[in-house]
């Protein structure tokens, strides 16, 4: 029989509230949880609504570790707030003069603009997969570099 964890970070977590370097607070709640390697340490933005934001989340080494793991979790949290890769043009994201995106891809639930049921989440914001191909085309002829990260891993 397989165990199962299961853990809601909205439900059960603690507020943090987090200010980038221009000054934007964000409010997160962050939670944590045993698993047998280590702590699971996981940051949710809370926003109006359903409205999906920031995650950040971290595997602490140590099965001791619920402390070092959170402080790296706030760090990961600050270098990922002081990050922009997207700008708005004509009322459109379009990718950041870096040509860099760094973000997540999960589940979509909002079909009111897209018909996939993931999306990518840069910068804290919901890229549909529509938008995101629209964002490649000033770039056609152009190489890229592709890396998938594991959510828990410190360079995400």
């Amino acid at each position: 029989m397989t165990e199962h964890i299961i853990h809601d970070t909205m439900e059960s977590g603690e507020d943090h509230f987090i200010k980038d370097q221009w000054g934007r607070e964000y409010n997160f709640k962050i939670g944590a949880f045993p698993y047998p390697t280590g702590p699971f340490v996981e940051a949710v933005e809370v926003k109006q609504g359903n409205e999906p934001g920031y995650v950040f989340r971290i595997e602490s080494e140590s099965v001791d570790g619920f402390f070092d793991a959170e402080e790296k979790l706030l760090k990961k949290i600050r270098r990922g707030l002081n990050r922009r890769h997207l700008k708005k043009e004509d009322g459109r994201w379009v990718i950041g003069p870096k040509d860099m995106l760094r973000g997540r891809i999960d589940c979509n639930d909002d079909f009111s603009d897209t018909e996939y049921d993931k999306a990518f989440f840069i910068d804290g914001k919901r890229i549909t997969i529509e938008d995101f191909i629209g964002m490649l085309d000033p770039l056609a002829g152009f190489h890229f570099h592709l890396r998938i990260l594991s959510a828990y891993d410190d360079k995400a």
